[in-house]
């Protein structure tokens, strides 16, 4: 139907119940060809001359990038003749898994499932649709972009067997771009190997002094995790001292070992100055 001038996906569902005291309704609605957005979910219950008795509606938001990805290649696109066509499988895997960081959360899920089942037409399909949003003209500059980028960080963060974009230090590069200032210290007293992370302006929460705190407590090579941020919506640890500094643990700052979270200031001890700094 239109409302206020724009197309508004509908989808009605009527059931008729004799009265009772409590009557509970459980029912399923195919929204498999419902496109990404946000809707309302709306439940109404009406007499039999359809008076309205009462009413709850609910927020939802849909993901479906299959059928955004259809829709693109409704419009007389031909996969075999774009960007996506050119890739090997190993390649598309490995665009997709680089990708994670950027995609939007509700398709994280979705394109897990493309790899695991091995869908190859799927994940061109969705490959070329995601670029296509970013940049309509060139597609497959947008996408070539940002793969290079990609490469150059799993080739800095790689540890272990894991891709270097899938550590934490290398998914926070390509999620936020590169920070103003890195502070790496290695040879502090009574803690791991550590790295602060700062970003002057941080437009993505309208936040500015930004920082991302990782440490390596196994002391594997470069195996870096996330211990703390002030970012809005990522890891916050009001324990970090105390992690970061477990190797301290008679000089707990204050009385209560398990409850405080601070630890005794020293000559030596350098996060939290520099996290006060910026």
């Amino acid at each position: 139907r239109i409302e206020e001038g724009k197309e508004v996906a509908e989808i009605l569902v009527n059931m008729r119940k004799q009265p009772a005291d409590i009557l509970p309704v459980l029912m399923q609605l195919d929204i498999s060809n419902l496109r990404s957005g946000e809707y309302t979910l709306k439940v109404e219950v009406r007499d039999r001359n359809k008076g309205l008795l009462s009413q709850r509606s609910v927020e939802f938001l849909r993901s479906n990038p299959f059928l955004d990805a259809k829709e693109i290649l409704l419009e007389e696109v031909n996969l075999k003749q774009e960007f996506v066509a050119e890739l090997t499988n190993e390649q598309l895997r490995y665009s997709l898994l680089a990708m994670t960081p950027i995609l939007p959360q509700n398709d994280v899920e979705v394109v897990n499932l493309m790899l695991k089942e091995e869908n190859f037409d799927a994940q061109r399909m969705y490959l070329f649709s995601f670029w296509a949003k970013q940049d309509p003209i060139s597609p497959k500059t947008a996408y070539g972009d940002y793969i290079n980028v990609a490469a150059a960080v799993d080739k800095t963060f790689r540890s272990g067997f894991r891709y270097g974009f899938e550590t934490d230090r290398g998914y926070f590069f390509l999620k936020y771009g590169r920070p103003n200032d890195i502070v790496r210290v290695e040879t502090e007293q009574s803690a791991p190997p550590y790295e602060i992370w700062s970003y002057y302006e941080f437009p993505k929460t309208g936040q500015r002094n930004v920082h991302f705190l990782f440490y390596n407590p196994s002391l594997a090579a470069e195996d870096f995790v996330i211990l703390h941020s002030t970012a809005i919506g990522e890891f916050n640890n009001p324990n970090w001292e105390r992690d970061l500094y477990r190797d301290a643990p008679n000089e707990i700052e204050g009385t209560d070992y398990f409850g405080d979270t601070g630890v005794q200031d020293n000559f030596n001890r350098r996060a939290k100055r520099i996290l006060e700094d910026f």
